[in-house]
């Protein structure tokens, strides 16, 4: 069904999507390194950028220990 929701990509095509945009970025502050990035906001809050950040997360040692509220994230 068609919600109008916008869809979360899979990990993978998150990837490169953010691989992408990482390396648009990266040209950018080289050839001018003057230049300021003031949208930072929209990339902390993009889709891709989240889901990204949460495979990292999930993916690493301490994912699988709990925190203090003794629950493992799913």
């Amino acid at each position: 069904m068609n919600t109008g929701e916008p869809r979360w990509a899979d990990l993978d095509e998150a990837t490169v999507r953010v691989r992408a945009m990482q390396t648009k970025l990266h040209h950018w502050a080289v050839s001018d390194p003057d230049r300021l990035f003031d949208d930072v906001f929209n990339l902390v809050h993009d889709r891709d950028f989240l889901t990204v950040a949460w495979g990292r997360v999930k993916s690493n040692k301490g994912a699988r220990t709990a925190g203090v509220d003794r629950r493992i994230p799913a």
